[in-house]
């Protein structure tokens, strides 16, 4: 056995393969593959080699020793007993058995697969995909439209894959052989199923699970060999003597089944190669072989009579080209015409044993039969009479192989037309014979399977039919079509009709095939006999004679299939009297309307027949349901590319026929009123109700309803008109069309479809029920109910129904959504979602099962998206309007749909089931709605039974448990797929990958606190209220979904061909997003953080982080480029830029983390990383981009655009009802409903008349210009709000930098200084951006008030100036802002805390030589005088927080001013009367604090201790000191009466501890009174003379005081500001000698009132 390839690399090569048939071929992707290719010859060499089982291999596992790639192992026993059995299962060489046995051990690891199992797979998936790749590298090198180059490499490495250098075995030989080999193991593993069965072994899964594996995969290998077979054939590989094989093969095939038909490609191809004129031999060759094929021996020795019959018909097909134009004259004439007589009678012995219908079998077999088409396959099953119906497949067919087999048949049919035509003459006299002989007998049927032979070949290939029919009008299948168009009986015209249909599925060839029925003949009287071609005056004769004939007379009975044998003489009068006929003309009606304009508009104009009319009247009388289904398909088809006029004139005739109106007998009804027959209700539902039984009737009337509700092709994308005329029934009920809609939902879909045993009529009955539901919700559009309400434009007089309201009440959304919450509909609903996921993993994607389930999960997802709008707003307005009398729809259980689905919560494990499915569209809507609803508020929360599973969990989560690990390993499949990087975003699997992220972080955000779904699948183990990590689990493992969404975000490429690419950088930031939700979780924090601190998550991720570089691409486009803004490379950079910010809180979290935890040596090495080095496990040290390198963000410049100026028409508009989300800052305008609005303000427009053409045509130019203007201003919004975010991420990890300290002060020094060097550019430049600029100034605030002013980092020399020179810096930026912001008030109050701490810091080293004139008055001065006027107007009537900021910078100037002897800041204050301000503000204290709400008072108190310490500052000096007196200090106090009371009987402060808050504004009012005094000097008697009046008047409450802090009162203790107040009080009698004072003023005498 060759080594096997690993196999993410074959599945790289099989997709750059099949990259190479698209229009991205690329000169690297051509390299690329040619790299690929030459490392994978040998593989492919050896692809069909297999070592089977051998003693001597089986006796070196018994060692228990094994060699892989030079590596020994020792193997146990065990071991050695599941690699036997291995190479049992896989008759391969024992040790190759153990080696993939060993390679597996991993992946089964992960997965959860069984070891044997993971092993088979792992063989046959290698196997598979080398086929695979093989198959395309074939059709590749056979591609004419292939790039030439290209095309000669492949056929030049095809050579050297199946003609080696050397060797003599045959490439084509080796498939054959192979082919034979997988049919012998299919029916090893068919004994094996039917052994286990016998031997009860049934319940193992494991080895079922095996053998299902082996079988399928088997069964698609067979059919791949047959496809490479067959290519290898068209490119000349395989000589004659594997055609013999190939029929000896043939010969003894037993039964029809998949397997023969995997030949029959490669058997066409052979015959094609030596039987035709075309494959490169000679006649004489030809005949050679025609003798031996036609020998007497040959005629006994095939198994199946048929299939041998079908191979001489094929034969003699190819191979009578050689006697016509190809003849090469070796032959007498008179031999030619034995010859012929030969081969005609050889011919008709073929047809007589079956041929044709054999050949039949194989055209239909091949194509799938999900799509249910009645008439036609019972059509097929009346004309087949000697096949057996084929065996069930293991698989379907692929479409590879259809498209081989098809392209045989069709050269078999063009060689049978071509070549044989006396045949086919010969056919055709043969039936008139019989049928004139005898009518009651069956007839020979071969030119109608021939017919429809040609039906089955072209269906769905119109190029093909085109090229072949239409295209050459002289051609010989030209002539075949008016050949066989005449004079055609009953059947043949059945036939004809159907061939007819496959040579028309598209606008040409319908458009070609209605002009050939254009050519009318005259018609024979009597009995309506056709003696020409079919017409179209031919088809309306007779569809206008049968119907009126039906009409007129009792109802017969017609079965609902076909049946073998012609239909009973009671049924029809004469051929052409079958209904059989009439189906076939409707037939072809539906087809050529549906897909030609001509045909439509012909049917509408035609004089005489009225095509509506007649439909309605066919389904009016008594026919069978095939027929009345027929003729509402025909009604549908009218409405293909549908108008107005067209559909509100079928909606009247329908209308009118549910009322009676085309009843036999009735007159015939004008459809052309707008109005409806009266007829009771009870008659409208007797009518529908009778479209209830079987499948076909009510199949095809849902769908022509489905139709007539469907948009108008030519209508506005605004969908805001109703799908009907508005007055429809009002003549007979409430308008509308509320009676479809019970019908559809009440009757067909909760009831009916569910009676039908058939599972493909019930899948796609529900299908057609699920498309009415899904158009009805789909149509309408709730954008319209909020613009009427929140914008200006008059909707009413914009949209196309006459009223907003109308729209709403006739709406059939609103009796969807209505149904929709009664239970069977629920019930039904479900039911057609849940399905068994390993029947919808082998279905087709475009099968009904998979369009049913889709559909379902879409209508689910619509209404929970739009109940809220029906149940508030729709469902309210309907009720406040009695005369709108809707019957209530019954059964309505269902308060809201979640509450319904809480009874059917097993939907959640279905749909987690079927992202394993490989069908990626339905994955992607199941993970859809998987989010939805595993964010549902209803199914989130806990589950309050204590009895019921689960019970303490959310309902959601609980739903999963019983194969939570089975699912997390689906999702953890789907997020490992590699994405193909040729496709990009267009990826399926890249999309799915990002709807799995989307679902993880939606169920994490919508429970942060609690386990969720997203954990489940991430690897842990939820209990009720907490996660952890089970101890042999996957993520304990290391191998859960967390690991690989860890492992792509550490390793995953951003970057592309186009430089930064949008679409990687979502994966990985998405990514970042599910981690970020998990570390900053509590209940996920800390193993997260753990794990991914095993993991290296912050050295690498920082260390691998891309600078933002002026000249870096983005999207293919620089951020200079003008068409930046709006393209995808604007998104692409806020991506970049938000993707930064997670990684930057990652690493703020993770320093926080290792400092909380006391980590020196890995908080050293983080900072060595923030730094720009970071050590590997190596040692060896790695330079990359610092944390301040990082702060790259900054540099690109954005502009907003500008709003275009001249859009007139738009200028009143309201745009805000376009808001996407006004709760968040960043909000952008939703574009899609912006153009909505512009078209109803269009719309608005021309009803009132106000635009002609041109005026239409620049308001369509104003509303794409402001269109384009909010794209992008989104993007700028989106730009700044991701820089914003990104910035903040940045200032917080350099903030906790500077809390948590580094190793020694001059460390810790020059981070702040690298901090003020990386921001002071902006700070200076940019305070426009006051969000950005705040945290900037945050930054710079924390970098000053963390720098130790007094540390020896001052005392150096270099390092000295360079911190002064950086403060001075900030302190003149802070200035400088202080006075330019204005009102930004909580920007300046940063600036002034900068410098606030910058003076007060600057003082405390002013000593130090050339510091202290850095910081000096005229500093201030040239700030201007504005300055000063700005801090106190903000010091005066600012926030609250501001003007103490304020106060607080205004105290630092005065001190600074003291220190320089400077009287410029206090002559400032009296200029600007600040001071007088800030003394008579004393007198309002007690008010103000009293009308201050208890929550504010700190703040208020905060902020008249401000205003004190500033005259506390004033007054420390003299000039000061007189000012604060001058002001009128003691008047101020005396006026506020702070002092005149006892604190201790009550105070104007709310809250705890007002006494002593109390005291303490005393207290810091007497500071000012005793700094002022002593200020002024003891020589100073006006001042003392002040102070002694303010001791006497406030005597009493002094008094008091000193009693108090002397403990002499009664009460609790004396508080801090208490002790400072009585010392105040002191202080100023001592300095004042009031006590001398006052004992010389006073006579002595003894008084109690004195002090002592």
């Amino acid at each position: 056995m060759p080594e096997l390839n690993d196999l993410e690399t074959l599945q790289a090569l099989y997709t750059d393969l099949r990259a190479l048939s698209s229009s991205k071929l690329s000169p690297q992707l051509i390299e690329k593959v040619g790299v690929q290719l030459d490392a994978s010859l040998h593989d492919f060499r050896n692809l069909l080699d297999n070592n089977p089982r051998n003693e001597q291999s089986r006796k070196s596992i018994a060692t228990g020793k094994l060699d892989v790639d030079g590596d020994e192992y020792t193997i146990n026993e065990a071991f050695q007993q599941d690699a036997l059995q291995l190479a049992d299962d896989l008759n391969l060489d024992e040790r190759d058995a153990a080696r993939l046995f060993l390679q597996s051990q991993a992946e089964a690891d992960s997965t959860g697969t069984p070891p044997l199992t993971m092993s088979v797979i792992r063989f046959h998936l290698r196997r598979r995909r080398l086929l695979e790749c093989l198959l395309v590298i074939l059709q590749q090198a056979a591609n004419a439209d292939q790039d030439d180059v290209l095309r000669a490499g492949l056929q030049e490495f095809v050579i050297k894959i199946v003609q080696p250098h050397g060797s003599t075995v045959r490439y084509a030989n080796q498939c054959l052989s192979s082919m034979a080999g997988i049919k012998a193991l299919l029916q090893s593993l068919a004994d094996k199923l039917n052994s286990a069965s016998v031997l009860g072994q049934e319940q193992q899964p494991d080895l079922l699970e095996r053998v299902e594996f082996q079988r399928g995969s088997l069964a698609m290998q067979h059919e791949l060999l047959g496809v490479i077979l067959f290519l290898l054939i068209k490119q000349n590989y395989s000589p004659l003597e594997d055609f013999e094989l190939v029929l000896d093969t043939l010969k003894k095939a037993d039964k029809y089944d998949n397997l023969l038909l995997h030949y029959i490609p490669a058997l066409g191809a052979y015959m094609a190669r030596f039987g035709g004129t075309e494959g490169g031999g000679t006649m004489a060759e030809a005949r050679a072989i025609n003798d031996k094929f036609f020998g007497r021996a040959e005629q006994n020795t095939w198994s199946l009579t048929y299939v041998h019959a079908a191979f001489r018909v094929w034969w003699l097909a190819e191979y009578s080209g050689w006697y016509g134009e190809n003849a090469d004259g070796s032959i007498p004439d008179n031999q030619l015409a034995d010859e012929a007589k030969q081969r005609s009678k050889h011919f008709t012995e073929a047809l007589k044993d079956g041929a044709f219908d054999f050949i039949l079998c194989l055209s239909a077999d091949a194509k799938s039969l999900e799509w249910y088409d009645p008439a036609r396959q019972g059509l097929r099953q009346w004309l087949q009479r000697k096949t057996p119906v084929i065996l069930a497949g293991i698989v379907p067919f692929s479409d590879s192989f259809q498209d081989a087999l098809i392209q045989q048949l069709e050269t078999f049919v063009e060689a049978f037309i071509t070549n044989l035509p006396d045949v086919l003459r010969k056919l055709r006299l043969d039936e008139d014979e019989q049928r004139q002989l005898n009518k009651e007998h069956d007839h020979d049927l071969d030119l109608e399977r021939f017919l429809v032979i040609i039906c089955f070949v072209f269906e769905g290939r119109p190029k093909a039919a085109f090229e072949g029919f239409w295209e050459d009008r002289e051609g010989a299948l030209m002539g075949f079509v008016h050949w066989a168009s005449r004079r055609a009986s009953t059947p043949l015209v059945t036939a004809f009709c159907e061939m007819l249909q496959s040579l028309s599925e598209d606008e040409e060839c319908a458009t070609a095939t209605h002009e050939f029925l254009l050519d009318e003949g005259a018609q024979s009287s009597g009995k309506m006999r056709r003696t020409h071609s079919l017409s179209w005056n031919q088809i309306f004769k007779e569809l206008t004679f049968f119907s009126s004939k039906i009409r007129d007379r009792p109802a017969l009975p017609q079965t609902q299939t076909f049946r073998p044998g012609k239909p009973q003489s009671d049924l029809m009068e004469v051929e052409p009297e079958s209904s059989m006929m009439l189906e076939s003309y409707l037939r072809l009606i539906t087809r050529l309307s549906t897909e030609s304009g001509a045909v439509r508009q012909y049917l509408a104009q035609h004089p005489s027949f009225r095509i509506t009319d007649l439909l309605f009247q066919l389904t009016s009388s008594a026919i069978g349901p095939r027929l009345r289904a027929c003729a509402f398909t025909t009604l549908r088809s009218l409405l293909s590319h549908k108008t107005k006029e067209a559909s509100d004139y079928l909606w009247t005739a329908l209308d009118i026929w549910i009322s009676g109106g085309y009843a036999p007998g009735s007159a015939m009804p004008k459809t052309g009123s707008s109005t409806s027959v009266v007829s009771p209700v009870s008659g409208v539902s007797t009518i529908l109700g009778g479209l209830t039984s079987g499948f076909e009737e009510p199949n095809a009337f849902v769908k022509l309803l489905q139709a007539l509700v469907a948009p108008y092709e030519d209508g506005s994308t605004l969908r805001d008109c109703l799908p009907f005329p508005e007055n429809l029934g009002v003549s007979s009920r409430m308008p509308g069309i509320d009676p479809y809609v019970d019908f559809v939902l009440g009757q067909i879909f909760s009831s009916r479809a569910s009676d039908l045993n058939d599972p493909i009529q019930q899948r796609v009955l529900r299908l057609s029920c699920l498309d009415f539901i899904a158009t009805c919700i789909d149509t309408f559009n709730e954008a319209l109910i909020i613009f009427a309400s929140q914008s200006n434009v008059a909707v009413d007089i914009a949209i196309s129904a006459s009223t907003l309201e109308s729209y709403v009440l006739l709406h059939p959304f609103s009796r969807v959504m209505e149904w929709m919450l009664n239970d069977k509909v629920m019930t039904a609903l479900f039911s057609t979602i849940q399905q068994d996921d390993r029947l919808v993993s082998y279905a087709a994607s475009d099968s009904p099962l998979i369009l049913s389930l889709l559909r379902g999960i879409h209508v689910v997802k619509s209404v929970l998206e739009l109940q809220a709008t029906y149940l508030h707003i729709i469902r309210p307005l309907i009720k406040s309007h009695p005369s709108f009398g809707r019957t209530p729809v019954p059964n309505t259980t269902f308060s809201s749909f979640e509450d319904g689905l809480l009874s059917h919560l097993s939907i959640l494990p279905i749909l987690s089931r079927y992202c394993s499915t490989g069908h990626p569209e339905l994955v992607i809507a199941s993970i859809g709605l998987l989010e939805r609803l595993s964010t549902s508020p209803k199914l989130t929360a806990v589950s309050g039974s204590v009895l019921s599973r689960g019970a303490g969990k959310n309902k959601a989560l609980a739903a999963l448990d019983d194969d939570a690990e089975g699912i997390a390993r689906i999702f953890l499949r789907e997020m490992e797929e590699e994405i193909d990087v040729n496709q990009g975003a267009e990826c399926p699997e890249y999309i799915i990958k990002l709807r799995i992220l989307d679902f993880l972080i939606s169920s994490l955000r919508a429970s942060p606190d609690h386990p969720t779904v997203a954990h489940m699948l991430l690897g842990f183990r939820c209990g009720d209220r907490t996660v952890d990590a089970d101890s042999e689990g996957s993520f304990s493992r290391g191998i859960s979904l967390f690991h690989t969404i860890l492992d792509s975000v550490l390793n995953a490429p951003l970057i592309d061909d186009t430089g930064m690419a949008s679409w990687l950088l979502s994966l990985s930031y998405k990514g970042l997003q599910v981690l970020q939700e998990l570390w900053s979780s509590p209940i996920s924090s800390s193993l997260v953080m753990m794990e991914m601190r095993s993991n290296d998550a912050f050295f690498t991720m920082f260390a691998g982080e891309n600078m933002i570089q002026p000249d870096i691409l983005w999207d293919g486009l620089e951020v200079s480029n003008p068409l930046f803004m709006s393209t995808s490379s604007a998104g692409c950079l806020s991506e970049f830029m938000c993707r930064r910010a997670i990684l930057l809180r990652y690493s703020a979290a993770e320093l926080r983390n290792v400092v909380t935890t006391h980590s020196p040596s890995l908080k050293q090495r983080i900072f060595e990383t923030l730094m720009g080095s970071t050590r590997d496990g190596q040692g060896q040290t790695c330079r990359h981009a610092t944390v301040f390198d990082l702060f790259d963000f900054m540099g690109p410049q954005f502009h907003r655009p500008l709003k275009p100026s001249h859009a007139s028409w738009f200028q009143d508009v309201d745009v805000q009802s376009c808001l996407s989300d006004q709760d968040k800052p960043s909000f952008t305008y939703d574009i899609g409903k912006l153009e909505e609005l512009f078209s109803l303000r269009r719309s608005e427009l021309i009803q009132a008349n106000k635009l002609d053409a041109q005026g239409v045509a620049a308001v369509n130019h104003q509303a794409q210009e402001l269109l384009d203007f909010y794209t992008n201003e989104n993007n700028i919004k989106i730009l700044f709000a991701a820089r914003l975010t990104v910035l903040r991420s940045w200032v917080q990890l350099l903030l906790l930098m500077l809390e948590s300290g580094n190793s020694g002060n001059t460390s810790q020094t020059s981070i702040m200084l690298q901090t003020l060097r990386t921001i002071m550019p902006i700070l200076e430049t940019d305070l426009e951006n006051v969000p950005e600029a705040m945290e900037l100034a945050r930054l710079a605030k924390s970098v000053v008030f963390n720098l130790d002013f007094k540390s020896q980092s001052f005392k150096q020399d270099n390092m000295g100036d360079l911190v002064s020179d950086r403060l001075f810096h900030l302190f003149q930026v802070s200035l400088k802002a202080i006075n330019s912001l204005g009102s930004k008030i909580p920007l300046k109050q940063f600036f002034y805390l900068i410098s606030y701490r910058y003076l007060m810091g600057m003082s405390d080293v002013a000593t130090i030589s050339g510091i202290h004139r850095r910081h000096s008055i005229q500093t201030i001065k040239s700030a201007g005088e504005r300055f000063m006027d700005v801090v106190c107007d903000d010091a005066y009537a600012s926030e609250p927080i501001s003007r103490i900021a304020a106060l607080f910078i205004l105290g630092a100037l005065v001190e600074m001013g003291k220190r320089e002897n400077s009287k410029y800041i206090i002559e400032s204050l009296i200029r600007l009367n600040f001071i007088t301000i800030l003394v008579g503000s004393i007198e309002n204290i007690p008010n103000d604090l009293l009308e201050t709400s208890p929550e504010d008072v700190d703040m208020q108190l905060a902020y008249c201790n401000a205003r004190l310490a500033l005259l506390l500052h004033l007054s420390q000096t003299r000039f000061g000191a007189a000012a604060v007196l001058n002001a009128g200090l003691f008047h101020a106090i005396s006026q506020s009466g702070l002092f005149a009371t006892d604190p201790d009987l009550g105070v104007n402060i709310d809250g705890p501890d007002a006494v002593s808050k109390h005291y303490g504004i005393l207290a810091a009012i007497m500071r000012v009174i005793c700094a002022a005094l002593l200020s002024r000097g003891a020589q100073n008697q006006q001042s003392l003379e002040q102070g002694r009046r303010f001791l006497a008047d406030n005597r009493l409450s002094i008094l008091a005081v000193l009693k108090k802090t002397a403990g002499l009162g009664s009460g609790t203790g004396v508080s801090e500001q208490a002790e400072e107040l009585a010392d105040s009080f002191m202080l100023l009698v001592t300095f004042t000698g009031f006590l001398e004072f006052e004992e010389n003023a006073t006579p002595k005498r003894v008084s109690l009132t004195g002090f002592t």
